[in-house]
């Protein structure tokens, strides 16, 4: 008898035990890190984008420095709102859209409304390129 009792609680501890390991596929994947080739790719792509896009809305080489240089102030932006831990994310992404669209309104007043729209238009279909390209 005393044998069938430890048998079954031997049993017991064990069953408990399994149960309480973590399942590895349960946890999360870790996020994918990019090797240099692949940054260096990025950027490279990201360019080529990006001056497609003034070839298609036909802006001067001044006015492209005015797409740089908001582009850049709105990077610097996003990243001193997520630096701010006082924000919540609502309020962060409130910030950040008010911002974008104070530099979009400040864009379109320096290239004009259809320089500004073409050159929307083109981003809009690059990124609906790369969404269709991408397999689900």
């Amino acid at each position: 008898m005393k044998n069938l009792f430890a048998t079954l609680f031997a049993f017991c501890i064990s069953f408990t035990a399994v149960q309480a390991q973590e399942k590895t596929a349960d946890k999360a994947p870790q996020e994918k890190t990019m090797s240099k080739e692949e940054k260096e790719a990025a950027k490279a792509k990201k360019e080529a984008d990006l001056q497609e896009a003034f070839k298609v809305a036909g802006l001067t080489a001044e006015e492209q420095q005015l797409v740089r240089k908001s582009a850049a102030a709105r990077s610097a932006f996003s990243r001193k709102l997520k630096e701010d831990t006082s924000l919540s994310d609502e309020e962060r992404k409130a910030k950040d859209r008010e911002f974008v669209i104070s530099e979009n309104d400040n864009l379109k007043e320096k290239l004009g409304d259809e320089k500004f729209k073409a050159f929307k238009g083109a981003q809009k279909a690059q990124k609906a390129q790369k969404e269709a390209a991408q397999p689900k």
